[in-house]
């Protein structure tokens, strides 16, 4: 072969070697070797944490490219602190997802002063369980409270205990106070468990928690016979719903301005652990991180860590998510300004 032929010889070489290598490479997964920094906008030990955690063994197997995750805990101010600082400082690239608390959305959306983000400019990944609903109140099984009725005629008040007016447990017993009935709320517990301890000293009559944390986490008050369930706020189509206990304004239809209330703290209360990525993220890394999330929690091996850890999967989509702040955001500015009143927000 003359040198002309060897010439072209190579550079048939070159461009085929160059060729395969660029093949190789566009085929080659954006998250291969990277890592995900994963923020969980509360303190280590709790239930987000451990949502946050069993997320992070599992959710990488089901991205392509198998991305490492590390776990960062950014507790603060109900989650308005990681809620803020990843929308403010870091870059839509795919590489940050933060798992918040659905209430800091609710605030932002009526107005909350320390909120500093636009929940429909952050990009919603999913959810890795039910909400908070539905928010059953529980009355102490010694007091002849037995109905919606018998709450309505209840006399002294009832005492029912919260951690805050602005969680689920406040809200719910605020509403029914909006709505009429005689119940007072009666604030200062530190946690869940605090509560139930009051009211099973009898300190307290009644408390309104959601129907799937009592069920898996304070199980022993209603095997033990220590509460009833008498009613609830709001419906939960993921949990078998408990029997003979009606949603508020099944037994008396609400009036326009208080079902329109009500169809907001419910859906202030659809969700929990809702998880993000900055403004910008590109759609192909929204669509891999969505889909990977969701498989994720079909996956057995974390479905069966998940039984032994005895917490719920029940995951709702990113898209879902989505429709559910959507909603809360087109609520009328007069049903927002209730909104803030029931919750004592300035």
């Amino acid at each position: 072969m003359n040198r002309t032929g060897k010439g072209c010889m190579l550079i048939v070489l070159i461009l085929g070697a160059t060729i395969g290598f660029s093949a190789t490479w566009a085929a080659e997964p954006f998250y291969q070797g990277k890592t995900i920094q994963y923020v969980v906008s509360m303190n280590p030990g709790g239930g987000f944490d451990l949502y946050g955690r069993l997320l992070a063994r599992h959710l990488g197997r089901h991205i392509p490219g198998d991305p490492g995750f590390v776990v960062q805990n950014m507790p603060g101010a109900g989650s308005l602190i990681a809620a803020n600082l990843i929308y403010e400082r870091q870059p839509g690239d795919g590489l940050t997802m933060v798992m918040l608390h659905y209430g800091v959305v609710t605030q932002a959306l009526v107005g909350h002063a320390a909120a500093k983000f636009d929940p429909l400019k952050y990009i919603w990944i999913g959810d890795p369980t039910v909400g908070g609903l539905p928010q059953v109140l529980w009355i102490r099984s010694d007091l002849p409270i037995r109905s919606v009725e018998d709450v309505r005629n209840a006399a002294p008040p009832l005492r029912l205990g919260s951690t805050g007016v602005g969680i689920g447990s406040g809200m719910a017993a605020e509403f029914l106070k909006y709505l009429g009935f005689p119940v007072k709320l009666v604030l200062g517990y530190r946690s869940s468990s605090e509560v139930l301890l009051a009211l099973e000293r009898k300190e307290l009559d009644g408390y309104f928690i959601s129907q799937a944390t009592m069920q898996q986490v304070y199980r022993r008050y209603i095997d033990g016979g220590v509460v009833r369930p008498v009613l609830a706020l709001g419906k939960e189509p993921r949990l078998k719903p408990l029997p003979g206990v009606p949603a508020i304004g099944e037994d008396t239809p609400l009036t326009a301005k208080q079902q329109e209330l009500y169809d907001f703290l419910v859906a202030s209360l659809a969700l929990l652990r809702v998880h993000a990525v900055p403004p910008g993220t590109p759609a192909d890394r929204v669509k891999i991180l969505r889909e990977g999330f969701m498989k994720a929690l079909a996956d057995p091996k974390l479905l069966e860590e998940a039984a032994r850890l005895k917490i719920v999967v029940a995951p709702v989509s990113g898209e879902e998510v989505t429709q559910h702040i959507r909603q809360l955001a087109d609520a009328s500015a007069e049903t927002k300004e209730l909104y803030k009143k029931l919750v004592g927000m300035k």
